[in-house]
């Protein structure tokens, strides 16, 4: 990192911590879009992260040319992928220990602390060295972690884990000097969970590089189809993304077999990198089964998510709609719309239903209603004269880089007021 100047006043520095690696997958649609973008204001800033070791060993040369070229110190530590829970209280006692060795050296006025693990070494550095923080909640973490069953509370250790990250929750959020929401439909519960929290709460959702995904040419369009084995004329509905516990596939799979019992020319296209021989069983199982030459899967680098996605004439985001979901904003929303292609939702998830209505984007449907797929099955053509350029236009102003740039430009300027 570069040394911070001694006439540079030393609040416009900032560390930002993350859990997630930069080159993760995330790291490069979420976290180095918006890291670039607080870097252009300028002010000093420096990163820890924790990278899988094959990616670092496939990607670290040529990020770190690109964080030096734009200014930005990075010090990457090494996630810790075994021993389980010790494994993650491992990580966690080196964010600290790293975080603090850093903020001693270089005084940083600002820890950007991105999730909870971050957060209680933001809260740390705040009392210890009087730094001040944004806590950047991306999500109800904690009870999103109860509702994917990966801390189940029918065992005791877990339950306890539970009590404990939700009284931190709300020690983070007291503590903040600023807190970065992904949802309107999530403040008003900020207070709920943290009534003595004194920080303004900015609201930017999971935006799109609108300059990476900036469009695809009627011959690659037609070049990706025919390498995948899809006909030119052919209707193609897509997801991208993880297939985790919170996705909504088998619902995905009824949609697309409702159609496609209807439409001769429907494929369905994942692009993901979490498809396994279990999910190829499922469907070898399931009433998809003489459909499966028209199901396909693709796993694809970023660079390479734009041609594959921009294949599609429609996209699929189906979650499951609990409490944690409230604060959820799919990234793969964003860079749909960016393509100009309309997207089919559930209700109740983040502010999906806002924003689709608001960008005229698609439609949302209850999963709850039995006839909702014959709906959209019978109304395909009205959905996708939603899409194409115009569509584009209308989310960007909303869902582009440049909201999260002046949205994050904001809230450094007013943290750095405090000082």
């Amino acid at each position: 990192m570069r040394n911070i100047p001694f006439n540079r006043r030393l609040n416009q520095s900032a560390l930002f911590i993350t859990y997630d690696g930069l080159l993760d997958p995330l790291g490069g649609s979420q976290i180095l879009p918006y890291l670039f973008c607080i870097a252009d204001h300028p002010r000093q800033l420096h990163i820890v992260s924790f990278e899988k070791p094959g990616r670092f060993e496939r990607g670290e040369s040529a990020l770190r040319r690109e964080l030096d070229t734009r200014g930005i110190g990075w010090t990457p530590l090494t996630f810790t992928s075994r021993m389980g829970k010790l494994g993650k209280m491992w990580d966690l006692l080196r964010m600290y220990a790293t975080a603090l060795r850093l903020q001693r050296r270089y005084r940083f006025g600002i820890a950007h602390c991105r999730s909870y693990p971050a957060m209680q070494v933001g809260c740390f550095l705040r009392r210890f060295t009087g730094v001040k923080t944004i806590f950047d909640m991306r999500g109800l973490w904690v009870d999103d972690r109860v509702e994917g069953n990966l801390w189940p509370q029918d065992r005791w250790f877990y339950r306890r884990l539970y009590r404990y990250y939700k009284r931190l929750e709300r020690r983070f959020l007291e503590c903040a000097d600023a807190v970065v929401v992904l949802t309107e439909r999530v403040v008003p519960e900020l207070g709920r969970l943290a009534p003595g929290m004194h920080a303004p709460v900015a609201v930017i959702p999971c935006c799109a590089d609108f300059d990476h995904f900036s469009g695809v040419s009627t011959s690659d369009r037609l070049a990706t189809r025919a390498d995948i084995g899809i006909d030119k004329g052919a209707l193609v509905i897509s997801y991208l993304g993880s297939l985790g516990t919170v996705y909504l596939l088998d619902d995905m799979f009824r949609l697309f077999e409702t159609v496609a019992r209807q439409r001769d020319d429907a494929h369905l296209l994942l692009i993901t990198q979490d498809w396994s021989s279990e999910h190829d069983a499922r469907l070898a199982e399931s009433n998809l089964a003489d459909l499966r030459h028209r199901i396909h899967i693709r796993s694809a680098r970023r660079d390479e998510v734009p041609g594959l996605l921009g294949t599609s004439d429609l996209m699929l985001s189906f979650r499951r709609a609990t409490y944690s979901q409230m604060a959820c904003s799919p990234t793969k929303l964003a860079e749909a719309f960016a393509l100009g292609i309309p997207a089919i939702s559930n209700a109740g998830v983040g502010d999906i239903d806002a924003i689709t209505l608001a960008l005229d984007a698609g439609v949302v449907i209850d999963l709850n209603d039995p006839s909702a797929f014959e709906r959209i099955a019978g109304d395909l053509d009205g959905i996708l004269a939603k899409g194409g350029e115009r569509l584009r236009l209308r989310a960007q102003e909303c869902l582009g880089l440049e909201r999260a740039r002046m949205s994050y430009h904001q809230v450094y300027t007013q943290i750095e007021a405090l000082s």
